[in-house]
Parts: C-alpha cells; sequence; structure tokens
C-alpha cells in the first residue's frame, strides 16, 4: 500500500504537529513538517494515531543515530496494514529545505530501495550532510534532545501521541538548515533490514551497517 495524495491533503496547511514521545529515558518532543513532506508526515501521524509506536523498542544505537519502530525489534519489519493485509510503503520524498544538518532531525529508515520507508524512523544526534537527498527527513525535536543521547538498544517508546502544533514555518533559528545537493554513499547508512518494496533483500545486515 502506497500512501497517496489525498490522504495528505489535510496534512499540508496550517500549522506543524507536535508529537510526544514517551520514552524509558523520558519525553521527546518531535515537529513534524506536515506542510513540507506532506506523504512521509500523513504516514507518521497515521502510525502515532494508530498507537503503533507504542512499545516499540530502539534496537540501533550509534554515536550517530537513534533508529527505532520495527514490529520485530530486529530492524527487518515493515508496518502492515490490519485494515487491508498490505505491506504499506511511502515513496521517497526529499524537501531541499530538510536536510541531515543537526542534531535532532528526524527521518525515515528505509531498505535499499528508495521506495521502501514504512515505518522505522531515525533521530540524529549529530550531523550527517552526506545522506542529504538519500533519506526523507520528516521532523526535527523541539523538546528533550538530550534525551536522545541517554538512549541505548532495547529502550523503548512507551507511548506516541500527538501533542498539539507549533506556529507554521518562519526563517526562525529553530528551523532545520537547508540540504546540500549530494551523491556520496555511507556505510553509516539508517537503511532497513527488512524486505524491500519488490521483494528484495534490504541492507547489508539487519541494520543496514
Amino acid at each position: 500500500m502506497v500512501i497517496t495524495a489525498s490522504q495528505t491533503r489535510a496534512q499540508g496547511r496550517g500549522r506543524d504537529p507536535v508529537v510526544l514521545l514517551s520514552t524509558t529515558k523520558g519525553p521527546i518532543a518531535i515537529r513534524v513538517f506536515a506542510g513540507m513532506v506532506p506523504r512521509t508526515a500523513s504516514n507518521f501521524l497515521d502510525l502515532v494515531n494508530r498507537g503503533y509506536y507504542d512499545g516499540k523498542i530502539f534496537h540501533r544505537v550509534e554515536n550517530w543515530v537513534v533508529q527505532g519502530g520495527c514490529p520485530y525489534g530486529t530492524g527487518r519489519g515493515n508496518f502492515v496494514d490490519p485494515d487491508t493485509g498490505e505491506t504499506r510503503f511511502i515513496p521517497l520524498e526529499i524537501n531541499r529545505n530538510l536536510g541531515h544538518g543537526q542534531a535532532g532531525m528526524v527521518a525515515m529508515a528505509r531498505s535499499a530501495d528508495p521506495n521502501s520507508a514504512s515505518c522505522q524512523f531515525y533521530i540524529l544526534k549529530q550531523p550527517m550532510p552526506r545522506l542529504n537527498g538519500q533519506y526523507a527527513v520528516f521532523g526535527m525535536v523541539v523538546g528533550g534532545l538530550q534525551n536522545i543521547y541517554r538512549i541505548g538498544i532495547g529502550d523503548r517508546i512507551l507511548s506516541a501521541r500527538l501533542d498539539g502544533p507549533t506556529e507554521s514555518q518562519s526563517e526562525s533559528s529553530a528551523d532545520p538548515e537547508p540540504t546540500r545537493s549530494t551523491r556520496e554513499t555511507t556505510d553509516n547508512a539508517p537503511h532497513t533490514g527488512g524486505q524491500g518494496k519488490t521483494g528484495g533483500a534490504g541492507g547489508s545486515s539487519e541494520s543496514g551497517f
């Protein structure tokens, strides 16, 4: 199943939603850029509203990233819509005004297929501009950034809830740095290790290392 434009229309207007993650290491507030990457944002917000992320673990923790949202806790799973029985994938959605230029940026993990993002997401602990243009950035941490650095493998999202909107996008210093167009590849890619959209293998190992 692919998220369509009609499902994202309502998310593309107005103020940005804020999602509050309650984790075993404290709360983390994420501003979701619904107007800038509507399909990606709509997918994430739908999963939040379903309660999908409740109880999910952070299965990958590196010096530069934390990653979670896998249904199995292994980095190999995707979201299967219980209403249709179909695995949901979303097309790669890049907004050049959103990049990996600072800690706290939030983006979708995927397999080698660029259009295979589903439910796993990652949060940067340091800038990773080499990933710009390759992964869909859709949010940024606006509260509880210090708790990102406390998370270890196996820590959990206790709950994920829509907390409320922020002000509309502005030119404030809190906005993320723009991307730099690049095609540089890296072994530090936030891949999922599950089956891709076409059925091929994902990353080279369970977390794409």
